[in-house]
Parts: structure tokens; sequence; C-alpha cells
């Protein structure tokens, strides 16, 4: 069954608003490890914690938000939000030393509407249609997570890494525009009452566990790898032809193929081989560490992986997760989620203090370290992925 016209509306615009608020994560990512050390008074551990802290803010406050979108309405919560992300973005631009950098990263993730937008488009779509404006909605943040790693190292050769933080000011701009325009008004009584009962469910408990996870070994590789190419002679502008060559092959096959094991309910395979991609990007890295091919290897393999996750969790997450207090319920999945993020970024600044430990040097560690992530995870598993028809 296709989405009607107000479903296809909810979607998109809710998919946008995500998808230029995400851009304070993506944008910056594929660079961040490399210019946060330029600021005054940083080091590896400190440029981590820039990295990490917009997601530290952004885990803590997921939930809170959930509840007074809950309480107060969907869309004044989302306008809150994107106005500490706007005043964040401009803080972040004035910053000369990594401290004050820290303290803007901290503001803009402040404003966590993720669990919002995610509990809006819930309650905007019947449930024979739900997987289909998540996965509408999975594609949007999957091409914002493309144009992201490509367009900061892009802006940042024309311009400046600074720039990026007014870009981000625009952003912030046009999602309140959207959303004072075109966000969905609140068409079903909210829970006034709090409760997380819902996060003792086993299939949900395994679906936050995996967000939590993949955006750790994420942020991980997103602190070593433009740092491998930079050790390379690698500039912003060689960058931005990297990352375009690495997202190809994900971008042209992950989305088709997600659909066609969706069709012949076999969508477990493809969570398989998304596993087998992660780790076999990390063991061809650490076979030939500093070595081109096997940078370009990693970042095929490993995107592809991300990508078939970017597709799926989200899908499943609405699958398992109740009608009742949506917004509230689905905090859990985005603090995970950021709090692999943060957590990557600090361990990896962390690693990168030191030059080598016993002669193995700092990316093999790091590697490891995710190789052994992922094991865990797939001990973990996820719930199996059924549509209701």
């Amino acid at each position: 069954m296709s989405l009607t016209k107000h479903e296809l509306k909810s979607t998109l615009v809710v998919s946008l608003i995500f998808s230029l608020r995400l851009m304070g994560l993506f944008i910056l990512l594929p660079i961040f490890s490399i210019y946060a050390s330029e600021y005054n008074n940083s080091s590896a551990f400190l440029a981590g914690i820039a990295i990490g802290s917009y997601s530290l803010s952004q885990a803590v406050m997921q939930v809170p938000m959930g509840y007074l979108s809950d309480k107060f309405g969907r869309k004044k919560i989302v306008l809150f939000g994107l106005l500490l992300f706007i005043v964040g973005s401009g803080l972040c631009f004035y910053a000369d030393d990594i401290i004050f950098l820290i303290i803007g990263r901290i503001v803009q993730g402040l404003g966590a509407i993720s669990s919002v937008g995610v509990a809006t488009l819930s309650e905007n779509t019947s449930e024979e249609n739900r997987a289909g404006a998540f996965t509408i909605m999975g594609i949007t943040v999957g091409v914002t997570f493309v144009i992201g790693f490509i367009a900061g190292p892009f802006f940042t050769t024309i311009y400046s890494f600074q720039s990026l933080f007014i870009l981000l000011f625009f952003f912030g701009i046009v999602a309140s525009l959207i959303t004072f325009l075109y966000y969905p008004e609140d068409k079903n009584k909210l829970e006034q009452n709090f409760s997380i009962k819902i996060s003792y469910n086993h299939n949900l408990i395994q679906i936050y566990v995996g967000s939590f996870f993949l955006s750790l070994v994420l942020s991980i590789m997103l602190y070593i790898y433009p740092l491998s190419w930079k050790s390379l002679g690698a500039g912003s502008e060689e960058l931005f032809i990297i990352y375009l060559k690495i997202f190809l092959p994900s971008a042209l096959l992950i989305y088709p193929s997600v659909r066609f094991f969706e069709k012949i309910n076999k969508v477990n395979v493809i969570v398989r081989l998304g596993w087998l991609f992660l780790i076999f990007g990390y063991f061809a890295y650490c076979l030939m560490p500093g070595n081109i091919y096997s940078l370009y290897v990693l970042g095929i393999l490993f995107f592809l992986g991300i990508s078939v996750f970017n597709s799926i969790l989200p899908s499943l997450l609405s699958l398992n997760v109740s009608s009742k207090m949506r917004a509230t319920g689905n905090g859990p999945f985005y603090i995970m989620n950021f709090m692999g993020h943060a957590m990557g970024a600090i361990l990896a600044g962390a690693i990168y203090m030191k030059e080598n430990y016993y002669g193995l040097d700092k990316n093999i560690i790091l590697s490891i370290i995710s190789i052994l992530i992922i094991i865990i995870w797939i001990k973990v598993g996820l719930p199996k992925y059924n549509i209701k028809k």
C-alpha cells in the first residue's frame, strides 16, 4: 500500500528536518580529527572530547526532550531544539580555543530532537505504511550522511573548517522555518505520564545495543581514517575525492539490496553481510596498515556495512516500539546511538595520546578493539525483521 498524501508530506518534512539537524554531525566527522588539533590548547584527547561532546549532550537530552514533547507538543520542542542548535553553531564559529569549541558543541547537541521526530512520523503514518515511511527517512538520512562526508572536506578546501559552522547555522534556520510552516500538528492525545517500562522489552534492548555498537565503531573509524590519509600526505581536497569514491558502492547497492531482501523476507541475511563488511574492512586494514589500497578497502567495506544498518535499525525500531509514549520510548535508541559516537571519539582520542603500544601502532589497536566490539554485537544479535502483512 502506498503512502497517503498526508503521510508522504509528514514523512518528507520530518526527514528533511532530521537531515538538516544531523548535518551537524555528518559534515564535521570526516575531517574533525584533523582540524580539532589546530585549536589553541588542543591535544589528541581534547580533540576526541570536542568530537564526542555534541553526541554526549544529545544522549543526555534525548529522553527529557522526548518527555517534554509528549507533554507540551512535538512542534514546540522541535523549534526549541533547533534554536539551541543555531546558538551552538554560532558559538563554535567564534571559538579559537578547544575548550570553547567543546562548549559550543555541547550547546549544539542539547536540542536533541531525534526521538521527537521519530514519534511524529510514527503518529502520522498507518502501521502498514510505517515501514515504508521509515525507509524514506532512512534514505534521506543516508543521502545526508554521504553529502555531509563529501561537503565537509569540499567546503573546508574552498573556505575554512570554521566556515562549516556558519553552514550549520544556516541549516538550523532553514530547518526552523520548515518546522514552523509545515511540521505536522499533534493529532493524537499526548501521554502525560512518564514511563520507562518500554525499555525492558528484549527486542528493543537488542536494537538499543546495536545502535550503540554501530555508532561506537563508526566514531572510532572516523577518528583514525582521515588521520591515516593525512599521514600519507592527503589534504582536504584529496579527502573530498576519497570519500566520494568509497561511498559510491554503498549508494548504488545497499538500498536496492535491502528492498530485495525485504520482499523475499530474508532481511536477516543482509544483516549478517553487514557485520561481515565491517569486520573484513578492519581486517584488511590490519593486514596492510598505512597502505593506500587497504584504506580504500576499509572505507568501501565499512560504509557498505554502515549503510546496511542505517537502513535496517530505524525500521526495526518502528516495528518493535509500542504505539504509546513513542517519543519517550524511542529515546533509549538515540541515547545509545549518540553515546556510542561520544565514547568512540573519546576512546580514540585517549589511545592517540601515545604513539604505539608495545610495538603496535595506535590505529591497529583501535581496529582490533573495533573488531572485538563487532563480534560482541554479533553475539548480542538483532531481532528478526518481520513486517506485519
